[in-house]
């Protein structure tokens, strides 16, 4: 049984915990920053890969800076789902991810080369990867009874999407799950991880957990 001081403290941790997630407006996008410099981390996709499958890389380029500085206006230019081709290439290269299946003891090897000098980040990574690929496959299965997936722009090649999804998932959930170790703790990270963290993604987009790893 807990003593009534314990007791008042869990009662006390719950309300402060509400009164945190009412303080995020999620109406309003917080100003951009980029996320890479609230978690400084290692560039999961190696130079090595990035080099085998540059071909595939059709990512637009950024258009000119807006002057609003706004969230909204700048998210274009770190685009939240990576070219789909581009994925598919990567996770085929490694065996990581194909077919819609995650191969973990594969995915264990990469991430313990890429982020060799943490522990903390192979944690992190090989949890967002597990996380992620079920939502990504809930998300895709619920997609194609929903409605056909529009063509692609003439001229560009016809690769599955989830592999894109995949990777856009990962990359959001590391960056709200970032180890205490490396994350940036300025207000205008703490408004970004927040905001990642309470408020729903985008319509069109697969769902990203906010699920401590």
């Amino acid at each position: 049984m807990l003593s009534r001081t314990q007791l008042l403290l869990v009662v006390v941790g719950f309300c402060l915990n509400a009164a945190a997630l009412g303080d995020v407006d999620c109406s309003k996008r917080p100003k951009f920053v980029d996320p890479k410099t609230c978690c400084p981390m290692p560039d999961l996709i190696t130079a090595e890969l990035k080099e085998k499958c540059k071909s595939f890389d059709t990512t637009p380029p950024p258009r000119p800076t807006d002057a609003s500085g706004s969230f909204e206006s700048k998210r274009r230019h770190h685009h939240p789902h990576p070219p789909p081709c581009l994925m598919e290439c990567i996770f085929n290269e490694t065996g990581i991810y194909q077919n819609r299946r995650l191969d973990e003891t594969k995915l264990e090897s990469y991430i313990n080369v890429v982020f060799a000098d943490s522990t903390d980040l192979q944690n992190v990574a090989t949890q967002a990867f597990v996380t992620c690929a079920e939502k990504v496959a809930d998300f895709e299965a619920k997609l194609s009874t929903e409605r056909p997936r529009p063509s692609p722009p003439p001229g560009m090649p016809v690769c599955a999407h989830d592999a894109g999804h995949l990777m856009g998932c990962v990359f959001k959930n590391m960056m709200k799950n970032c180890p205490d170790s490396i994350r940036n703790d300025d207000q205008e990270c703490t408004d970004l991880r927040e905001f990642f963290i309470n408020c729903k993604p985008p319509r069109g987009g697969p769902p990203f957990s906010s699920e401590k790893a």
